[in-house]
C-alpha cells in the first residue's frame, strides 16, 4: 500500500505543469514564450511545501516577476552568444529557442546517444564554472532532469533550458552542483536495460570536476519520508530492488572516475 501511494504521488507530481509554453518567431529569431497558468501560483505554493518537507534544497518561484527575471538571467549568463530576445512588458518570458532534442527523447528513441551525454557533461561543466551574482558562487540549475537538456547533433552541442526552479540561497556550491548531477543520473539509471551504464560512465568522465564526486557519492543513498517520493519521481517509479543495484554500480563508477571518491 505504501509503495502504491508513493507511485501515485510521484506520477501526479511528474504531470504538474504550471506554465504554458509556445513557440514563435520574433524579428526572425525562433523564441520560446512561457506564461504562468492561472492556477500556477497555488500549485507552486503546494509544491514548495513538499520540496521543503523533502529537504530538496530547491524551490519554485511563487512570484511571476522573480521567475521571469531568473529565467532571463540564466539564458543571458549561459548563452550570451545566442540571439537575445527583448523582454516583453507582459507577464511572460521570451527567450531564444535552443536547437536540439531532449536527452529523454533520445533515450526513448533507442538510438545511440553517447555523443549527446558527453556533450551534456561538457556543457554542464562549463555552466557550473560560471559565477552567478545571485549565489555569489558557481551557478547551478536546480531541476536538471533529462527534458531540460537538449542536444543538437549538427553542432555536437548541448543546451540547458527551463529555469523554473532554483536552489535555495545559502546552500554550498558543491552540494548544489552535485544535486544537478544527481538528478540527471537518477533519471538515467531508470532507463530500461543496460544502456544507462556506458552513458553514465561517459558522462562522469567528461564532466571531470574532481571536487564534486565525493559530494555526489554521498547524495546517492535512498532517503526516507517525503524525500523518497521525490526519488520515485526521478527514477520513473522503479522499485527499490531495481534501483539499489544500479546505485551501487553508479557509486563504483564514481570511484573509478575519481579514485579517492567515497
Amino acid at each position: 500500500m505504501i509503495e502504491l501511494l508513493l507511485r501515485l504521488t510521484a506520477w501526479l507530481m511528474s504531470r504538474i505543469r504550471v506554465n504554458r509554453v509556445e513557440r514563435c518567431d520574433r524579428d526572425g529569431v525562433p523564441v520560446i514564450i512561457k506564461r504562468r497558468r492561472c492556477c500556477g501560483s497555488v500549485v507552486i505554493l503546494v509544491g514548495n511545501r513538499f520540496l521543503a518537507l523533502a529537504r530538496s534544497g530547491t524551490q519554485m518561484f511563487v512570484r511571476t516577476r522573480a521567475w521571469m527575471a531568473w529565467e532571463q538571467h540564466c539564458v543571458g549568463l549561459l548563452y550570451a552568444d545566442r540571439p537575445q530576445v527583448p523582454a516583453d512588458p507582459g507577464p511572460s518570458v521570451w527567450v531564444p529557442a535552443m536547437p536540439g532534442t531532449s536527452l529523454r527523447r533520445l533515450l526513448q528513441q533507442g538510438d545511440s546517444c553517447l555523443d549527446a551525454f558527453v556533450a551534456a557533461a561538457r556543457e554542464l561543466r562549463r555552466a557550473h564554472r560560471m559565477q552567478c551574482c545571485f549565489f555569489g558562487a558557481g551557478w547551478s540549475h536546480g531541476d536538471l532532469h533529462l527534458d531540460n537538456i537538449l542536444y543538437d547533433g549538427e553542432t555536437d552541442r548541448a543546451f540547458l533550458i527551463d529555469f523554473d526552479t532554483r536552489h535555495k540561497l545559502g546552500i554550498d556550491e558543491n552540494r548544489r552542483q552535485a544535486d544537478d548531477l544527481k538528478v540527471l543520473l537518477l533519471e538515467l539509471i531508470a532507463a530500461p536495460g543496460e544502456a544507462w551504464r556506458p552513458l553514465a560512465t561517459a558522462f562522469l568522465h567528461e564532466y571531470g570536476e574532481a571536487h564534486l564526486p565525493n559530494e555526489l557519492a554521498g547524495q546517492l543513498a535512498v532517503p526516507r519520508g517525503f524525500a523518497k517520493i521525490l526519488w520515485y519521481t526521478r527514477t520513473d517509479c522503479r522499485p527499490y530492488c531495481e534501483i539499489s543495484p544500479r546505485l551501487g554500480i553508479l557509486r563504483e563508477t564514481i570511484r573509478q572516475v575519481v579514485p579517492d571518491a567515497t
